[in-house]
């Protein structure tokens, strides 16, 4: 039985006396502002931040989300006569720029850029692929697998029909010869291959030969590898097999937060526009747009760098951690071959409370849930990532540092302030953005 989520009242109730004791609407405003500048220099100048899911935007992008353009209504499609407003010329221009982007550096055939969000791209997969009452097979969470994959997530909302992915006990591989069984007993329309613990390759080929006799899709949610597939630097599930293919806009790719999607079979293309517009977007921030096509044209020029360093950088954290007690998972295979490791909470404490021991030192990172945990809500293991470390200019010495810093709050059972004195002093040489048009590469 999993948990019940909602806002903490608390944090609601401090925020209403805040805006009680304003003296204006000016000053809530302020209130909002000073939110803001706390973050920007607590999170953005004082942590190490190593959430999987995070990267520092180039100056360009940043600029590009607070832009005129970002106040214009854009619904419909690219194209004078596909617009439901008129005015449009510059933007469809700008649009435009933006698809043939994302089509060259992700070497597809077509490409839309209207998914404001990677749930939302996983949501039109799923319409665009499926009929509610259809068959569908996903990654469990407890072997890596995302909610937006989930029953709980949109093949539920769509009514879709959602079955376990087989994996062989204790190991991230797929269990290809139990998945044929129960694929050819189900016969589901789609099998989603999407994780949110990902380290290495999964099978797709092998998935898309057992499920095409019945004419199954393989849907890869590629929200955490995008950067890393537009580099080359990890496999290219398209030309594996898959059908279509989301990914997160921001995470690897260090564009603004958002939703991709791609594919290279013209028959999918009208369902898949469907389902995007009118069915699931109306307006889809056009600032987003200019700030998506720009981190595109920086993927192009620096990604193989970019992705090659922070694969790099997630080997050396773990194996330094491994080094100074702190196990990392997988050793044999590498520890990994994308941006994320994970590492053993147990000896400390629950995944949840070494997390929060992490943040008192300015360690951002989060809890996972193992293969072996008996509640995915109750995790042991932690996930850290190396995307914005590596765009901050890091390599593997400061992986080495990083490392010592860990086993000191988890392992040694430093004070978490003392530690977090050190983070912050580490963190005043490394607050410029690289593998960007600004700054090029780190020195």
């Amino acid at each position: 039985m999993g948990c019940t989520i909602m806002h903490d009242i608390q944090c609601l109730q401090r925020a209403n006396a805040l805006l009680a004791q304003a003296h204006s609407h000016a000053a809530m405003a302020d209130l909002v502002r000073a939110a803001v500048a706390r973050n920007d220099q607590w999170r953005g100048q004082q942590c190490i931040n190593l959430v999987a899911a995070e990267s520092p935007t180039s100056p360009s992008v940043r600029a590009l989300l607070s832009s005129e353009v970002g106040t214009r209504a854009s619904g419909g499609h690219i194209g004078r006569d596909n617009r439901f407003f008129s005015g449009m010329k510059n933007i469809d221009e700008l649009e435009s720029l933006c698809v043939e982007l994302l089509k060259t550096t992700l070497r597809v055939r077509h490409a839309d850029h209207r998914l404001l969000g990677g749930m939302a791209a996983v949501l039109a997969a799923y319409t665009a692929l499926a009929r509610p009452g259809d068959n569908v097979m996903t990654v469990p969470v407890i072997r890596g697998g995302d909610t937006s994959n989930r029953t709980n997530g949109p093949p539920g909302v769509r009514g879709l029909k959602v079955w376990d992915i087989p994996f062989v006990h204790k190991t991230a591989d797929i269990d290809l010869n139990r998945f044929s069984e129960v694929a050819q007993a189900l016969k589901p329309a789609v099998i989603g291959l999407g994780m949110t613990l990902t380290l290495f390759p999964l099978p797709v080929a092998d998935i898309k030969g057992i499920v095409s006799p019945w004419g199954g899709k393989v849907y890869f949610d590629a929200a955490h590898q995008l950067g890393l597939i537009s580099a080359g630097l990890f496999q290219d599930p398209l030309a594996e097999g898959a059908d279509l293919m989301t990914g997160s806009s921001g995470k690897t790719f260090s564009g603004p937060q958002g939703g991709v999607m791609v594919w290279n079979d013209d028959a999918l293309t009208a369902p898949v526009h469907e389902a995007i517009f009118p069915t699931l977007t109306g307006s889809h921030q056009i600032n987003r747009v200019a700030a998506l096509a720009v981190a595109a044209t920086e993927m192009l020029a620096y990604g193989p760098a970019y992705m090659k360093q922070v694969v790099s950088n997630a080997q050396a954290l773990a194996r330094h951690l491994d080094l100074r007690g702190v196990t990392a998972f997988y050793r044999d295979q590498g520890y990994t071959r994308t941006h994320q490791i994970v590492i053993d909470s147990k000896p400390f404490a629950s995944g949840r409370e070494a997390v929060q021991r992490l943040e008192a030192a300015n360690i951002i990172a989060n809890e996972m849930p193992l293969p072996w945990d008996a509640n995915p809500y109750k995790e042991t293991g932690i996930r850290l990532g190396t995307v914005e470390v590596t765009r901050l200019g890091m390599k593997e010495r400061e992986m080495a540092w990083i490392a010592e810093q860990i086993a000191k709050v988890l392992l040694h059972r430093e004070d978490p302030m003392a530690v977090a004195n050190g983070v912050i002093d580490f963190m005043k040489n490394h607050r410029t953005v690289y593998f960007c048009h600004e700054n090029g590469l780190p020195r």
